[in-house]
C-alpha cells in the first residue's frame, strides 16, 4: 500500500498523449502499472486553490457528498449545490480533460462557479474514453489529458491537504474488473483536508470505495482509510462523506428497512465505523441514493451507496437532493447528500 500522498501543486502535471498511449500497450503488467503510478506526477500530487475571498469561520454549516458522475454539466451541478445549502462539498467521480466531460477541468469550474475553493487528486488516469455508452458517443475523440478523480471544494481555505491511497492499484490495469474495456491507471482513494471554524479545527474527507469489491473489501478500504486519518489527524471533530458503493442496500431488499439501525448486518464496513468513533444516524436520511441514467438498458435497484459520518459534532436536517437541473435534466446517477453540522 503507499503512502498518502501529501505534495500540492497550483496546477496539475498532465500525462502526454503518448505516455497514456504507451501505458495503454502495457495493458495487462502489474509491473508495468506500478512503474506509471509511482512516476507519474499526476497521480503523486494534489492540485489546490484556495477561495479568493474566503468566508468567515462558522459554527454551523452544511457538508454534502456527492457522486457527480464525471460531472459532465458544470453550470447546473453548481445549482444543485447552491439550492442544498452545501458550504462544504466532499465531490467524487470529476474528470479532467476528459472527451465525455466537453474536456473541461470540472473540479475547478464548479469552484469559480460556485466561488469556492478546491482540492483535487486523481483516482484514475483513463485510458479509454469510459463506459461502453460513453465509448458509443465519444470514442472517436481523443481524451485531452484524461484524468479521473476527487475532490473537495469550500468555502473556506483547506489545509493540511492529503490523498489517501485504499488499495494498491492496478485492478483495473492488470484485468478488466467490468469486462467493458475500461483501463486505467491508479488507485481508489479518498482525500482529506483540515477547515478551520469558529470553534476550532474540522477535518473533511472525501471519499470512494470499490465499485466492482463485496462488503469484506469495503470493510478493508474503510479501515485503512480510518487508520491513517487518525495517523496523519489525530482525533480531530470529523465528517466523512462519499460514494462507499454499500450494495447490499438496493431497492425491496430486508435490508434496506434497518439501513439505519443496524447497517453492519449487512455491511460490515460499518462496523468498522464504530469502532473509530464515527456515528452515522444523525447526518444520513437511510432512502435510495441513485437514479438511472436516461439511457440506462440495465434493471438494476436503485441502492442506498452515499454516505455522511461524523466524529466529534452533532448532525442534523439531513437529506437527499435530487441530482437535476433546475429545470429538472439528468446530471448523475446518484443524489446529492447533505447535513447540517454544528460543532
Amino acid at each position: 500500500m503507499r503512502e498518502p500522498v501529501r505534495a500540492t501543486v497550483a496546477e496539475m502535471i498532465m500525462p502526454s498523449a503518448e505516455l497514456r498511449e504507451d501505458a495503454l500497450s502495457q495493458w495487462g503488467s502489474q509491473e508495468a502499472h506500478d512503474r506509471f503510478l509511482a512516476s507519474w506526477p499526476c497521480l503523486n500530487s494534489i492540485e489546490v486553490a484556495q477561495p479568493s475571498e474566503a468566508a468567515d469561520p462558522a459554527s454551523a454549516l452544511t457538508v454534502a457528498a456527492w457522486n457527480i458522475e464525471r460531472c459532465k454539466w458544470v453550470e447546473p451541478s453548481a445549482g444543485v449545490i447552491r439550492r442544498a445549502g452545501a458550504d462544504v462539498v466532499l465531490a467524487t467521480e470529476i474528470d479532467l480533460g476528459m472527451a465525455r466531460s466537453d474536456q473541461r477541468h470540472a473540479a475547478r469550474d464548479l469552484a469559480a462557479e460556485l466561488g469556492y475553493g478546491y482540492i483535487y487528486g486523481v483516482e484514475f488516469v483513463e485510458l479509454g474514453t469510459g463506459d461502453p455508452y460513453e465509448t458509443s458517443k465519444f470514442g472517436d475523440i481523443p481524451n485531452l489529458h484524461g484524468l479521473h478523480g476527487n475532490a473537495i471544494l469550500s468555502r473556506w481555505p483547506l489545509q493540511d491537504v492529503a490523498l489517501i491511497p485504499l488499495d494498491g492499484g492496478g485492478a483495473w490495469f492488470v484485468r478488466s474488473p467490468k469486462g467493458d474495456g475500461q483501463y486505467r491507471i491508479g488507485t481508489r482513494m479518498a482525500m482529506s483536508a483540515r477547515i478551520e471554524t469558529a470553534t476550532g479545527p474540522l477535518l473533511v474527507v472525501s471519499v470512494h470505495l470499490e465499485s466492482e469489491s463485496d462488503e469484506h473489501g469495503r470493510a478493508a478500504q474503510i479501515e485503512t482509510l480510518l487508520q491513517q486519518l487518525d495517523r496523519l489527524y489525530g482525533s480531530l471533530p470529523a465528517v466523512i462523506g462519499g460514494d462507499l458503493n454499500t450494495s447490499c442496500f438496493f431497492d425491496g431488499s430486508p435490508a434496506l428497512d434497518s439501513v439505519l439501525s443496524d447497517p453492519a448486518a449487512a455491511e460490515p464496513c460499518f462496523a468498522v465505523v464504530e469502532q473509530y468513533g464515527y456515528d452515522w444516524r444523525g447526518a444520513n436520511t437511510g432512502r435510495i441514493t441513485t437514479r438511472p441514467a436516461p439511457w440506462a438498458t440495465d434493471t438494476r435497484p436503485a441502492k442506498v451507496l452515499d454516505w455522511l459520518f461524523t466524529r466529534g459534532v452533532t448532525a442534523s436536517d439531513s437529506a437527499v437532493h435530487p441530482a437535476l437541473s433546475e429545470d429538472g435534466a439528468y446530471l448523475s446517477d446518484h443524489e446529492l447528500v447533505a447535513t447540517r453540522i454544528s460543532l
